[in-house]
């Protein structure tokens, strides 16, 4: 579901509703907006997930997330580039 201003909103999507995505195909979690302020171990059992997935299903799964500073999940990102497009900073749980 789309939002007025044409971003998806943080209740229809989540972390874990990617890694699902990414069992059946894709890349992983790629380029996804975080809180600035993750904790550590939040990072390393979102790395220690994609890396179960990717051995289960034999295929390479990659995890970039994109820290934002001074960002809270549910948050809109505003990047002022051609390469990136606005969404929701996603909670890493």
């Amino acid at each position: 579901m789309k939002s007025n201003d044409g971003s998806s909103s943080s209740s229809n999507l989540s972390m874990q509703k990617l890694l699902y995505i990414s069992s059946v195909c894709g890349v992983g979690i790629d380029t996804v907006p975080i809180p600035g302020n993750v904790l550590e171990d939040d990072l390393s059992s979102l790395m220690l997930d994609v890396a179960a997935l990717a051995g289960r299903w034999a295929k390479p799964l990659s995890c970039r997330v994109f820290p934002v500073p001074g960002s809270r999940a549910g948050d809109k990102t505003t990047f002022d580039s051609p390469y990136m497009c606005n969404s929701c900073v996603f909670e890493v749980e």
